[in-house]
């Protein structure tokens, strides 16, 4: 699936190889990012991209916003990361090193306004959507158009890092 189809979703930026250190990548935030976005703590799906192609949807509510998403992804090689982590890493290297565009995309979920009960009574508060159901309803709308999960969302589709070959090569935590 082409990210153009994708129309709610926003681009955070780019993927390329750090300068100062030799394994970590670094995200180039797009231009039309502001730092308020890429921090907003709310849920999120994200989207990986390789030249235009969604290789992985993911959902996140990890406290930093997209940034701290993304961060895990560009050092993946570091110990104590999961296998996820690390193939994810090692598949967004391997990408750039044969010239590949690798992008992240993302959606926020939405602030709404709910009845909730309180002690006596019950209240409207705003909250966010679960970001879940977001990612839930973007993965079965993927397969519906494409017939499969995208190549990067293994637990979905009912895979394991351990089989991804190449990927988990090198990988030193356990499995």
């Amino acid at each position: 699936m082409n990210i153009n189809t994708i129309k709610n979703a926003t681009r955070v930026g780019h993927l390329e190889k750090s300068t100062s250190h030799n394994l970590k990548l670094v995200l180039i935030k797009d231009k039309d990012i502001s730092n308020e976005d890429i921090r907003d703590n709310r849920g999120r799906v994200y989207f990986l991209i390789v030249n235009s192609e969604v290789f992985k949807i993911g959902g996140s509510q990890a406290k930093g916003g997209i940034q701290s998403t993304i961060a895990a992804y560009l050092g993946g090689f570091a110990k104590g990361m999961s296998p996820r982590t690390y193939c994810i890493w090692k598949f967004c290297r391997q990408q750039i090193e044969l010239g590949n565009n690798v992008e992240f995309f993302f959606m926020l979920a939405p602030k709404i306004v709910v009845d909730s009960p309180s002690l006596s009574s019950w209240k409207k508060v705003e909250t966010t959507q679960d970001f879940h159901l977001i990612e839930e309803t973007c993965l079965h709308e993927y397969v519906e158009q494409e017939g499969k999960y995208p190549y990067l969302n293994m637990q979905e589709s009912g895979r394991k890092w351990k089989d991804m070959g190449d990927l988990l090569e090198g990988y030193q935590g356990i499995i």
